[in-house]
Protein backbone atom coordinates (compact mmCIF):
# COMPACT_ATOMS: atom_id res chain seq x y z
CA UNK A 1 0.00 0.00 0.00
CA UNK A 2 2.90 2.25 1.00
CA UNK A 3 5.00 1.09 -1.86
CA UNK A 4 1.79 2.00 -4.59
CA UNK A 5 0.74 5.60 -2.77
CA UNK A 6 4.51 6.47 -3.59
CA UNK A 7 4.14 7.52 -7.02
CA UNK A 8 1.44 9.94 -5.56
CA UNK A 9 3.43 11.03 -3.14
CA UNK A 10 5.98 11.65 -5.64
CA UNK A 11 3.75 13.45 -7.95
CA UNK A 12 1.74 15.50 -5.53
CA UNK A 13 2.96 18.91 -6.60
CA UNK A 14 1.60 17.50 -9.60
CA UNK A 15 -1.93 16.24 -9.03
CA UNK A 16 -3.03 18.23 -6.12
CA UNK A 17 -3.09 21.71 -7.45
CA UNK A 18 -5.44 20.12 -10.04
CA UNK A 19 -7.54 18.89 -7.84
CA UNK A 20 -7.60 21.88 -5.81
CA UNK A 21 -8.43 23.75 -9.10
CA UNK A 22 -11.49 21.13 -10.13
CA UNK A 23 -12.95 21.50 -6.15
CA UNK A 24 -12.99 25.11 -6.52
CA UNK A 25 -14.47 25.08 -10.08
CA UNK A 26 -17.08 22.69 -8.91
CA UNK A 27 -17.86 25.01 -5.64
CA UNK A 28 -17.81 28.28 -7.94
CA UNK A 29 -20.21 26.61 -10.51
CA UNK A 30 -22.65 25.21 -7.41
CA UNK A 31 -21.98 28.99 -6.10
CA UNK A 32 -22.95 30.55 -9.25
CA UNK A 33 -26.55 28.03 -10.12
CA UNK A 34 -27.37 28.33 -6.22
CA UNK A 35 -30.77 29.65 -5.51
CA UNK A 36 -29.45 31.71 -2.43
CA UNK A 37 -26.29 33.48 -4.06
CA UNK A 38 -24.06 33.67 -7.28
CA UNK A 39 -24.95 34.47 -10.80
CA UNK A 40 -28.01 32.68 -10.79
CA UNK A 41 -29.83 35.05 -7.83
CA UNK A 42 -28.47 37.84 -9.40
CA UNK A 43 -29.87 36.73 -13.01
CA UNK A 44 -33.03 35.90 -10.77
CA UNK A 45 -33.14 39.61 -8.87
CA UNK A 46 -32.41 40.93 -12.00
CA UNK A 47 -35.38 40.04 -14.30
CA UNK A 48 -37.74 39.84 -10.84
CA UNK A 49 -36.98 43.84 -11.16
CA UNK A 50 -36.90 43.71 -14.75
CA UNK A 51 -41.15 42.52 -14.53
CA UNK A 52 -41.38 45.16 -11.39
CA UNK A 53 -40.45 47.83 -14.21
CA UNK A 54 -42.13 46.62 -16.72
CA UNK A 55 -45.40 46.88 -14.68
CA UNK A 56 -44.75 50.00 -13.45
CA UNK A 57 -44.22 51.50 -17.00
CA UNK A 58 -47.80 49.86 -18.19
CA UNK A 59 -48.88 51.56 -15.18
CA UNK A 60 -47.67 54.64 -16.51
CA UNK A 61 -48.70 54.12 -20.17
CA UNK A 62 -52.58 53.14 -18.68
CA UNK A 63 -52.01 56.39 -16.53
CA UNK A 64 -50.77 58.41 -20.21
CA UNK A 65 -53.38 57.04 -22.16
CA UNK A 66 -56.08 57.74 -19.83
CA UNK A 67 -55.16 61.13 -19.29
CA UNK A 68 -54.63 61.62 -22.90
CA UNK A 69 -58.40 60.37 -23.54
CA UNK A 70 -59.54 63.04 -20.92
CA UNK A 71 -57.90 65.87 -22.66
CA UNK A 72 -59.03 64.63 -25.61
CA UNK A 73 -62.77 64.71 -24.51
CA UNK A 74 -61.93 67.91 -22.76
CA UNK A 75 -60.93 69.42 -25.52
CA UNK A 76 -64.02 68.77 -27.56
CA UNK A 77 -66.52 69.67 -25.06
CA UNK A 78 -64.35 72.84 -25.31
CA UNK A 79 -64.44 73.06 -28.98
CA UNK A 80 -68.38 72.12 -28.61
CA UNK A 81 -68.89 75.04 -26.36
CA UNK A 82 -66.66 77.37 -28.25
CA UNK A 83 -68.41 76.43 -31.53
CA UNK A 84 -72.10 75.23 -31.10
CA UNK A 85 -73.08 76.59 -27.95
CA UNK A 86 -71.50 79.70 -27.79
CA UNK A 87 -70.48 80.47 -31.04
CA UNK A 88 -70.61 83.89 -33.14
CA UNK A 89 -73.25 86.29 -32.16
CA UNK A 90 -74.35 85.81 -36.06
CA UNK A 91 -74.62 82.61 -36.64
CA UNK A 92 -76.94 82.43 -33.21
CA UNK A 93 -78.86 85.58 -33.53
CA UNK A 94 -81.41 84.08 -35.35
CA UNK A 95 -82.05 81.08 -33.16
CA UNK A 96 -81.98 83.31 -29.46
CA UNK A 97 -84.56 85.34 -30.94
CA UNK A 98 -86.58 82.25 -31.74
CA UNK A 99 -86.11 80.68 -29.03
CA UNK A 100 -87.49 83.95 -26.92
CA UNK A 101 -89.88 84.32 -30.01
CA UNK A 102 -91.11 80.18 -28.98
CA UNK A 103 -91.24 80.79 -25.04
CA UNK A 104 -93.33 83.52 -25.17
CA UNK A 105 -95.79 81.73 -28.05
CA UNK A 106 -96.11 78.75 -26.14
CA UNK A 107 -97.43 80.60 -22.90
CA UNK A 108 -100.03 82.72 -25.24
CA UNK A 109 -97.93 85.84 -24.51
CA UNK A 110 -97.16 88.63 -26.69
CA UNK A 111 -93.80 90.83 -26.62
CA UNK A 112 -92.92 94.24 -26.96
CA UNK A 113 -90.44 96.67 -26.35
CA UNK A 114 -87.61 94.46 -27.49
CA UNK A 115 -84.27 96.24 -26.62
CA UNK A 116 -80.45 95.18 -26.76
CA UNK A 117 -77.30 95.16 -24.70
CA UNK A 118 -73.69 93.76 -24.70
CA UNK A 119 -71.29 93.44 -21.97
CA UNK A 120 -67.78 91.88 -22.12
CA UNK A 121 -66.99 89.28 -19.57
CA UNK A 122 -63.48 89.37 -18.12
CA UNK A 123 -63.36 85.86 -17.03
CA UNK A 124 -64.78 84.70 -19.79
CA UNK A 125 -63.62 86.61 -22.38
CA UNK A 126 -66.92 86.32 -24.13
CA UNK A 127 -69.36 88.54 -24.81
CA UNK A 128 -72.72 88.24 -22.81
CA UNK A 129 -75.70 89.53 -24.90
CA UNK A 130 -78.73 90.37 -23.62
CA UNK A 131 -82.15 90.69 -24.65
CA UNK A 132 -85.09 92.70 -22.85
CA UNK A 133 -88.89 92.91 -23.69
CA UNK A 134 -91.79 93.30 -21.94
CA UNK A 135 -94.83 90.69 -21.20
CA UNK A 136 -98.76 90.87 -20.10
CA UNK A 137 -100.22 87.48 -19.01
CA UNK A 138 -101.06 85.92 -15.83
CA UNK A 139 -98.80 83.83 -13.40
CA UNK A 140 -99.03 80.70 -14.92
CA UNK A 141 -98.32 82.37 -18.18
CA UNK A 142 -95.60 84.06 -17.13
CA UNK A 143 -94.27 80.80 -15.40
CA UNK A 144 -94.57 78.76 -18.32
CA UNK A 145 -92.57 81.61 -20.56
CA UNK A 146 -89.61 81.06 -17.74
CA UNK A 147 -89.26 77.43 -17.67
CA UNK A 148 -89.01 77.34 -21.79
CA UNK A 149 -86.56 80.27 -21.66
CA UNK A 150 -84.36 78.10 -18.89
CA UNK A 151 -84.84 75.07 -21.24
CA UNK A 152 -83.91 76.80 -24.45
CA UNK A 153 -80.58 74.92 -26.38
CA UNK A 154 -79.89 78.30 -26.79
CA UNK A 155 -78.08 78.48 -23.26
CA UNK A 156 -80.78 81.08 -22.03
CA UNK A 157 -80.38 82.55 -18.63
CA UNK A 158 -83.58 84.70 -17.02
CA UNK A 159 -81.29 87.56 -15.56
CA UNK A 160 -83.86 89.98 -14.47
CA UNK A 161 -87.60 90.26 -13.71
CA UNK A 162 -89.19 93.70 -13.05
CA UNK A 163 -92.93 93.65 -12.02
CA UNK A 164 -95.07 96.92 -12.83
CA UNK A 165 -98.57 98.03 -12.19
CA UNK A 166 -100.75 98.91 -9.31
CA UNK A 167 -100.84 96.83 -6.02
CA UNK A 168 -105.02 96.38 -6.03
CA UNK A 169 -105.10 95.72 -10.00
CA UNK A 170 -108.69 95.15 -11.35
CA UNK A 171 -107.34 92.05 -13.29
CA UNK A 172 -104.77 89.05 -12.09
CA UNK A 173 -102.82 89.95 -15.43
CA UNK A 174 -99.30 90.80 -14.67
CA UNK A 175 -96.62 93.24 -16.68
CA UNK A 176 -93.35 92.36 -16.07
CA UNK A 177 -90.12 92.85 -18.08
CA UNK A 178 -88.15 90.30 -18.59
CA UNK A 179 -83.78 90.28 -19.30
CA UNK A 180 -82.36 87.19 -20.50
CA UNK A 181 -78.93 86.71 -21.78
CA UNK A 182 -76.11 84.62 -23.15
CA UNK A 183 -72.56 84.36 -23.95
CA UNK A 184 -71.26 84.39 -27.55
CA UNK A 185 -67.61 83.28 -28.21
CA UNK A 186 -67.28 85.92 -31.16
CA UNK A 187 -69.43 89.00 -31.58
CA UNK A 188 -68.62 91.19 -34.67
CA UNK A 189 -68.94 94.66 -33.76
CA UNK A 190 -70.90 96.11 -36.44
CA UNK A 191 -73.35 93.53 -35.76
CA UNK A 192 -73.57 94.83 -32.00
CA UNK A 193 -73.27 98.35 -32.89
CA UNK A 194 -76.26 98.00 -34.89
CA UNK A 195 -78.30 95.89 -32.13
CA UNK A 196 -77.00 97.52 -29.05
CA UNK A 197 -74.84 100.72 -29.95
CA UNK A 198 -71.34 98.40 -29.00
CA UNK A 199 -69.78 96.68 -25.54
CA UNK A 200 -70.72 97.88 -22.46
CA UNK A 201 -67.85 98.32 -20.34
CA UNK A 202 -68.08 96.79 -16.50
CA UNK A 203 -66.60 98.70 -14.04
CA UNK A 204 -63.78 96.53 -13.07
CA UNK A 205 -62.96 96.67 -16.95
CA UNK A 206 -63.19 100.62 -17.08
CA UNK A 207 -60.62 101.00 -13.56
CA UNK A 208 -58.62 98.51 -14.87
CA UNK A 209 -57.78 100.26 -18.27
CA UNK A 210 -58.01 103.46 -16.39
CA UNK A 211 -54.83 102.32 -13.89
CA UNK A 212 -52.99 100.80 -16.86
Amino acid sequence: MTAAWQPWRRLLPVWLPAVVICLLAAAAYAWQTSETGGRAALVRNSVEELEDEIVRLEQIRDQTNRERSAVAELNEQFEYLYGDVFGDLDERLTGILRAVGSATRSADLMPHGYGYSAEEDRKSRYVKFAIQFAVIGDYSQIRQMLSALQSSPEFLIVEDIAFSGEEEASSRDLAIGVQVATYVAQADPKTLARLTGGITKTPEASDGETEG
